[in-house]
């Protein structure tokens, strides 16, 4: 597997490029994730990725994820609320509950000026390579599922992704 290191912020694509694989010393897959948000699984537990876009290594840090907070380099945190999750994708969406727009590492904010309110994980990987998390933030005052993603293109800024962040475990 290889993972990718994209950046994206306010929709815009800066680029990718691949860089080759990683031993992990935790070896788990993206199977190991679970329709039934009540059965352990790999964001369960509080779970460090590394900060691997520059977008990451920039704005958020290296973060901790579980099932009920992300909380950033700089300790600063958003309360979550498990809304859906696929196994066959590996994605998980979170509603934010806290409304706050943290500041997080340079003095960044992880989507610009207002709170986020959706994130998308999406953790892939297997058990013979490092499990690659990609972190996609969104602006949606409405209810979103899994079925709604990807958005499609709209003109109204309150309903988009802002964010996408690549972290390494």
């Amino acid at each position: 597997m290889k993972m990718a290191i994209c950046a994206v912020m306010f929709t815009a694509v800066s680029g990718c490029s691949f860089m080759p694989d990683a031993a992990t010393t935790e070896p788990m897959t993206a199977s190991q994730l679970t329709a039934d948000p009540t059965k352990n699984d790999i964001l369960s537990q509080p779970r460090q990725w590394q900060a691997f876009s520059t977008t990451a290594q920039a704005i958020t840090g290296n973060i901790t994820l579980t099932d009920s907070q992300l909380t950033f380099a700089n300790q600063a945190r958003l309360e979550l609320m498990l809304i859906e999750r696929n196994v066959d994708t590996g994605q998980t969406l979170y509603r934010v509950t806290s409304n706050t727009n943290p500041e997080l590492l340079n003095g960044n904010r992880i989507c610009g000026a207002k709170p986020i309110d959706y994130v998308l994980v999406q953790v892939r990987g297997d058990v013979s390579s490092q499990l690659d998390l990609q972190l996609m933030a969104y602006y949606y005052p409405e209810t979103l599922s899994l079925s709604d993603l990807p958005l499609k293109p709209t003109d109204d800024m309150s309903r988009q992704m802002c964010a996408l962040y690549t972290y390494g475990s």
